[in-house]
Formats: C-alpha cells, structure tokens, sequence
C-alpha cells in the first residue's frame, strides 16, 4: 500500500505534453512511502525460533550466571539453598591465592603461545606463498593438527610425553640424553602444554597470514624491485605495513581463543602438577563444578569475561584505526 505526499511545483509552459500520473508525481518531487507489514510481521515470525533458542541457551543462562554470582551456593550441602551476600564473592577474589596463581599461569601461556605462534606462522605464511616446490605437499600436512579436536590432540600428545613409551623420551634416548618427565616435572609442564596448543593452532595463523599475503597488490613490490630494494626491505616496508590489519585480526582471534583453553589442558595434565598448569578457566571448572562453590565460579566468570572483552575492545579499535 502505498500513497503521495506532493509538494507544490510551477505550472508547466503552456504547450507541453501532459506526462502521465506516475511520471507527473515523480516529476513535482513525490516522496513514495510503501509500508511493508506483513513482510515485517513474516520476517519476524521466520526468525523467532532463532532468537527463541539464542536467548534460552545463551542470554539467559549468561543473565542466570550474572545474578547466581551475587549469591553463596554450596550445592553439596543437601537441600541448600542460595544466600544473598552481594559483592562479597567479587571482593574475595583478589585474596584467593590460587586464582592470581591461575591468571599468571594465563598470562604466561596466552603471551607465549599467541608470539610463538605469530613469528613462525609469518614465517610459514611467506614459505607457503612462494613458488618452492612441494608447496602443495607442505600446505596438505599443515591441515593435520586443524582438524584434530582438542580432546584427541590431548590424549594423543599425553602418550607422546610418556615417561616411559613416549616419543620423545626415545628420541632422547637415541641421541644419549637423559628421559623427562614432561607432565610430571613442574618445570617442564607449562612449556610442554603451550607447545601442545602452537602445534594445533600454527596452521590457523599460517593460513590467515598467508591469505592477507596473497591480497597484498603484486604491483607495489614489482616497483620495489625496479627502486632496488632488497626483499627485506620489501618485506618490512611493504607486507608488514599493508598486513597490519590482517595481524591485529589475527592477534584477537588467537588471544580470545588462547584465554578459553581448557580440554588440552584437562586432558594433559588436570592443572598439575600441583597448579603449575591450572589455567583460569579449569580453576573456574574445578571452583564450580568439582567444589560446587557456584557463586564464587560465577563471580570469577563475570570478571574473567569483562577482562578478555577489555582486551578485545583494545583490538577492536587498533583495527577501525587503520
């Protein structure tokens, strides 16, 4: 259904044609306004299932937390029920000392594992946008660690670590150095999760910086080379400034990730030995779903969530800058 709003317009000379309605309206400058309700009404009835299930199984849940977090819960007490204590779980979080151990222990593995990552995934990404030979070959073996799922890598990285039957300790043997513990040896643990983790995810920053590479115009480096520029000038004046948007994508993307990491983890180690691998999120596993203190997880979720959203919003705007 639609109707015409007119605005007043100069009589047309005397002598001229008389244009129909539809081009006589355009021309006086009608405004046509089409109301679409039932085109509204439809699109909205398509999309409620949608939205009923995003708001059962994700807003509500995240309000149902929210609200859970202000309360005191301990569900293994028989028939308990929840006590209000308001701030009290967030106020308490700052003297838990295992959960500063457990945002070290994140910091620790979220920086080493997300640099490691970035350094030998550029320099992958160039060996992969080359014209060597058997590029193909190399680019099909990247994809093995992407489509193991992290509970498989785990057990299978667990076996390789064994003291005794493990891979590595016989490749130590066969060179004459003496076996490790790995998983069991507090300082060895840490270092040996974060190279389970750049082992799975280097083929995901491989790939993004070597498609940002493959975008890069070709003509700027043809003029680079006629200037006589050296390739590590191309590469430091040209591909990193063009490819610093695909690098902060990259950077978030790998850092939300890194900050969720948990079944490596639990089926590496379980945070041991001792809490020398209990990241945050298998501290908050074990807070709610080992002790039952739901309120006191709840709380250290909310504070977990806003600080990787702080450092996504940093990301966020570096990457609307440029």
């Amino acid at each position: 259904m639609s109707f015409l709003k007119r605005k007043p317009q100069p009589a047309a000379p005397a002598g001229a044609p008389a244009p129909s309605n539809s081009v006589q309206a355009l021309a006086q400058g009608a405004v046509i306004v089409q109301r679409h309700a039932k085109e509204k009404f439809y699109s909205l009835l398509f999309l409620a299932p949608a939205l009923i299930f995003l708001i059962l199984t994700n807003i509500y849940p995240l309000l149902y937390s929210l609200r859970l977090s202000f309360f005191n819960w301990n569900m293994t007490i028989p028939l308990s029920k929840p006590r209000y204590v308001g701030l009290e779980n967030y106020l308490a979080l700052p003297n838990d000392p295992i959960l500063v151990t457990s945002l070290e222990r994140t910091l620790v593995f979220v920086i080493s594992a997300v640099a490691i990552e970035f350094i030998l995934g550029l320099g992958l990404a160039l060996l992969v946008t080359s014209n060597a030979k058997a590029m193909g070959v190399i680019r099909t073996g990247f994809l093995a660690p992407m489509m193991m799922t992290p509970v498989v890598a785990g057990v299978l990285w667990r076996t390789i670590y064994h003291p005794q039957y493990g891979v590595t300790n016989w490749l130590f043997w066969l060179v004459g150095l003496p076996s490790q513990a790995w998983l069991g040896d507090p300082n060895q643990a840490l270092p040996a999760v974060i190279a389970v983790e750049i082992w799975q995810q280097l083929p995901v920053a491989t790939f993004i910086l070597a498609a940002g590479i493959q975008s890069l115009p070709a003509d700027l480096y043809k003029a680079a080379a006629v200037d006589g520029s050296s390739r590590w000038q191309a590469f430091r004046y040209i591909t990193l400034p063009l490819l610093k948007p695909v690098i902060i994508v990259l950077l978030l993307l790998r850092i939300m990730d890194a900050f969720k990491i948990f079944d490596i983890v639990y089926m590496l180690t379980y945070g041991g030995p001792g809490h020398q691998t209990e990241v945050l999120s298998m501290y908050i596993y074990k807070t709610g779903l080992k002790f039952f203190q739901v309120g006191q997880a709840a709380a250290m979720s909310w504070v977990f969530l806003i600080f990787i959203f702080l450092i996504s919003l940093y990301f966020i705007r570096q990457l609307l800058r440029e």
